[in-house]
């Protein structure tokens, strides 16, 4: 199959109102699975509250199988974009590290109703 390409290199905060899978995110964002997978495990290893929103499977680990909140589809939009910028994995490992506070669901809130007071 082949990749798909976005026409412009800027992505912009995604903000959804439903859960949706990463084949649907892969769509909107315009990338290929493989790098919506990519991003989400990057998200799931170095951000607490990316990995706290899956729900639970029975022994207790996070169900990454599941759908993506409209919160973790906020931050993978956030990570797609940084990899715009940046290019390369460990520079995106290196400013989740750095900014952790981009990433956060103080920030998703904020941001979100900030979008809802412009929308209003």
């Amino acid at each position: 199959m082949p990749r798909k390409r976005r026409n412009n290199k800027g992505f912009d905060d995604l903000f959804t109102d439903y859960c949706l899978t990463k084949t649907e995110l892969t769509d909107i964002l315009g990338v290929s699975r493989d790098s919506i997978v990519r991003w989400s495990k990057l998200a799931l290893y170095r951000i607490p509250s990316f990995r706290d929103s899956y729900p639970k499977k029975s022994d207790g680990d996070a169900d990454n199988e599941a759908p993506l909140n409209p919160y973790q589809c906020w931050v993978i939009s956030r990570i797609a974009r940084d990899f715009a910028k940046l290019g390369t994995a460990e520079r995106v490992r290196q400013g989740i590290v750095k900014n952790p506070q981009n990433y956060s669901v103080y920030t998703y809130r904020t941001a979100l109703r900030n979008l809802n007071k412009i929308a209003a």
